[in-house]
């Protein structure tokens, strides 16, 4: 495919680097000659200097008939723009980064009356995510399909799990009839494990689970002690993604307090979300976070836009006894500093926004492709997890699993028929109209077919 990208910020420029590896035409544009200039030395992509919003810079870049164009610089207007722009001078499809809640509700119009295709918001996006990890406390990851039928998580296994030391094909059936182990990290290593698998102490391992059982699932597996739920969360930063996570968490009936030292930050806050205390102080200042009341706390969020400031609280927060941390970064190097806590987590806004457009990239490379409905990207990339729609493109419908040549290293983690939840056997088939969630390393599945040899 043809993809052009204005904006080579943080989102701009890992998506270049995911597009460009799965082999896409990739032109990126900036303002910047010399942050071009590094893109194009790093990635196999041609770049362009200039402003994405003139007419002039998209024909340079040969913007008519290209097949997808995003436009993810840090600015709403410009980015609609450069879409309509696109759109006029001939892009097929167009992709905007939009912040401002008040654009993304005329969303339907900006599609069908301006042509843009989508528009997305990276920060509620990321507060979403966020919201799904409070629901797991015992998780360091959870991803949802069908349309929140289906979870899948990522558990540090302990000495104390009662899987530890067992090989997948002796895991009891009280454990096996709610989960499917999909994929374990054991260091830099990622394994799709087989029935001979045996489960060590430290391993991350990615399960899938029916939302039903997954909170109760993942809080025995884990061999975790901290059983108790999260009712009560603290916000460090009055930040976009805060303001949109403070909603759902008040909605959900949670208790929030959002620690801001900006009051004109706070004010804006507190105009959309009422129903949350705030604390005029420097978050760095730990000793006030504990006298606020830090250590009584479920649950911690760090969203500043300092990484070092997140992951220091973060790291507080633990040695307090915290149930769940969750720690915004940008340099995904740092996440490696959350790993040894042990209810921690990390989330990127780049990663986010990235795993969606890839996505919806990889959705519009074919019609037959057309029929994934979500993908996820796990383990620094090494993982994806795929959720297709089955219909007649699929050359497999009717047959048992055991009878096709599946490629090594690909999974069928999960189906979705009628609603109701299954881990497919080699005995199942998959039937027209299912929602399957297949695992996968070392391919980028675009259909279905795909896992075929």
């Amino acid at each position: 495919m043809d993809i052009i990208i204005v904006g080579m910020g943080r989102v701009g420029t890992q998506l270049t680097r995911e597009l460009s590896k799965e082999n896409h035409n990739v032109t990126a544009i900036d303002l910047k000659e010399k942050v071009i200039d590094k893109i194009i030395e790093k990635y196999d992509v041609q770049g362009i200097t200039g402003n994405g919003t003139l007419v002039g810079t998209l024909e340079s870049a040969e913007v008519k008939g290209c097949d997808l164009f995003i436009s993810a610089t840090p600015y709403d207007e410009d980015n609609i723009l450069a879409c309509l722009i696109a759109n006029r001078l001939g892009a097929k499809n167009t992709v905007a980064r939009v912040r401002n809640p008040e654009y993304l509700g005329q969303s339907e119009f900006m599609r069908e009356e301006l042509g843009i295709s989508l528009m997305i918001n990276p920060e509620f996006s990321t507060a979403l995510e966020i919201f799904r990890l409070l629901q797991f406390p015992n998780a360091m990851d959870v991803e949802s399909f069908a349309n929140g039928r289906i979870d899948m998580a990522e558990i540090k296994i302990t000495k104390e799990s009662p899987l530890c030391n067992m090989k997948l094909s002796q895991i009891p059936s009280e454990f096996s009839k709610d989960l499917l182990i999909c994929a374990v990290c054991r260091g830099d290593e990622v394994y799709i494990p087989n029935g001979n698998f045996v489960i060590e102490e430290g391993d991350s391992i990615h399960f899938t689970g029916s939302h039903k059982q997954l909170g109760k699932v993942a809080r025995v597996i884990s061999g975790s002690k901290k059983e108790k739920p999260i009712k009560s969360i603290m916000l460090i930063g009055a930040s976009r993604i805060s303001t949109y996570l403070a909603n759902l968490l008040v909605n959900a009936g949670k208790e929030v307090t959002v620690v801001e030292r900006n009051e004109d930050n706070a004010k804006k806050l507190i105009d959309h979300c009422k129903k949350v205390d705030i604390i005029l102080s420097d978050a760095n200042n730990h000793d006030v976070l504990i006298e606020e009341g830090l250590d009584n706390m479920d649950a911690v969020v760090t969203l500043t836009d300092a990484d070092e400031t997140n992951i220091l609280i973060s790291m507080v927060a633990d040695s307090l006894g915290v149930t769940k941390t969750i720690t915004k970064v940008n340099d995904p190097n740092l996440s490696s500093l959350i790993e040894k806590a042990e209810n921690g987590t990390t989330v990127s806004v780049p990663e986010t926004t990235c795993d969606i457009l890839v996505q919806y990239a990889r959705a519009k490379k074919n019609i037959s492709s057309s029929y994934m409905r979500t993908l996820y990207k796990l383990v620094d990339g090494k993982i994806e997890a795929a959720e297709f729609e089955v219909q007649d493109y699929v050359k497999f419908i009717g047959k048992p699993l055991s009878t096709l040549k599946i490629k090594d290293n690909v999974l069928v983690a999960a189906v979705n028929r009628n609603n109701k939840i299954f881990f497919p056997s080699g005995n199942d088939v998959i039937e027209r109209n299912d929602i399957v969630v297949v695992v996968s390393k070392g391919y980028s599945l675009s259909n279905l077919n795909d896992i075929l040899k």
